[in-house]
């Protein structure tokens, strides 16, 4: 998908070429869906007859893309959902304005950490808004900052991203 951390979610069948999207559904056998990314956190979901993938960052995040994902989700059909956090930037390491801070606290109080280092744990936020839903929550835990076997879009490296992929 062409993401632009957007709240937009697309239901998918293969015949798609790049869709300018944040999350991708589908419920098509042998379909995969990816999602790239370096400090953004690739969400995978998954239920029985349908599987998605959400791009969340900072933006995506406020905007409700991973909870997007989910009600698109529910209403193909979808009951139990398991959602797995791949590797992105942890709440140590994601640095932001005190007045973005402060914003996106705010709005989701999970993301706090630390009011003097201005750092957000955007895992935190995603993790709480899905449970909220019910969602089942796997985290990977891996930082990509801090972790140098994955590429950091904060930590200097050549621009380059992971994938998180999911498929029936």
């Amino acid at each position: 998908m062409h993401q632009t951390h957007s709240d937009v979610v697309l239901v998918v069948d293969g015949s798609e070429n790049e869709p300018t999207c944040d999350a991708l559904v589908t419920q098509s056998k042998g379909v995969g869906v990816a999602a790239m990314a370096a400090d953004c956190m690739p969400v995978t979901f998954s239920a029985d007859g349908v599987v998605g993938i959400a791009h969340v960052g900072r933006v995506g995040l406020v905007k409700g893309i991973a909870q997007k994902t989910v009600e698109v989700m529910f209403g193909l059909g979808a009951e139990k959902i398991t959602a797995t956090i791949g590797p992105s930037i942890c709440g140590r390491c994601y640095e932001v304005s005190p007045e973005m801070y402060s914003e996106v606290i705010a709005l989701i109080p999970a993301t706090a950490t630390s009011a003097v280092l201005h750092t957000l744990d955007l895992q935190a936020g995603v993790t709480a808004q899905l449970s909220a839903l019910g969602v089942e929550i796997r985290n990977v835990g891996i930082c990509t900052r801090e972790n140098p076997e994955y590429f950091s879009y904060r930590g200097g490296d050549v621009i380059e991203r992971q994938a998180g992929i999911i498929s029936l």
